[in-house]
């Protein structure tokens, strides 16, 4: 008898933070289905929400991904926002510092993306100041003259990132990252998928 679906909606700050949640719920296998996919474009705008997710979430479940950015901590982030408490039915987690550390910790995965020696690739992609910047100048290094062109901004522009940034990585995201491996080098994405594991039971 098959397990019956679990529900819910799905907040996070940018497109590329939504491909992660969805394999991570996915890689679950437990039957996540996103009802609703809120892209906040923003942490700031998800922390101005926070107390209307916790209200929707007594009608549908809540999952909450937030990046620490220059937060010291994911607890001190947690207490500034205040959602040390939550609901049951509600689920916040926070990447350390960035969702792109979570990508980047499949070494071996990412390193063959980006044609890269394995090497080249953070051990630890949790301790980089700044993930993202991290894997952009990483991709700088590829062979790959076209991933280039579609991942790093081009020189001279107030761009952070390149133009298909988001649609490469999460196509990677989609076909090629391996959570499992992922968790080995990312503390903060295996602790969101133990948590995944017990939520709404």
């Amino acid at each position: 008898m098959m397990a019956p679906s679990l529900e819910v909606a799905l907040v996070v700050e940018d497109v590329l933070s939504l491909y992660v949640m969805e394999k991570v719920l996915s890689h679950t296998k437990r039957g996540y289905v996103v009802v609703r996919r809120i892209n906040e474009c923003g942490v700031d705008k998800i922390r101005l929400s926070i107390a209307k997710y916790r209200n929707a979430s007594r009608t549908l479940a809540h999952v909450v991904l937030v990046d620490l950015d220059k937060a010291p901590c994911a607890s001190h982030l947690r207490e500034h926002w205040g959602v040390v408490t939550i609901p049951q039915a509600m689920l916040f987690r926070v990447a350390v510092r960035e969702v792109e550390a979570w990508v980047m910790a499949d070494q071996s995965g990412f390193s063959r993306f980006v044609g890269v020696p394995q090497n080249k690739v953070a051990h630890a992609p949790e301790a980089l100041d700044d993930p993202k910047q991290a894997l952009i100048n990483l991709v700088r290094h590829s062979r790959n003259r076209r991933l280039v062109a579609e991942l790093v901004p081009e020189q001279g522009t107030s761009m952070s990132k390149g133009p298909l940034y988001n649609e490469r990585l999460g196509q990677f995201v989609r076909e090629k990252w391996d959570v499992a491996a992922a968790m080995q080098a990312a503390p903060s994405l295996s602790r969101t998928v133990n948590r995944l594991q017990l939520f709404l039971k």
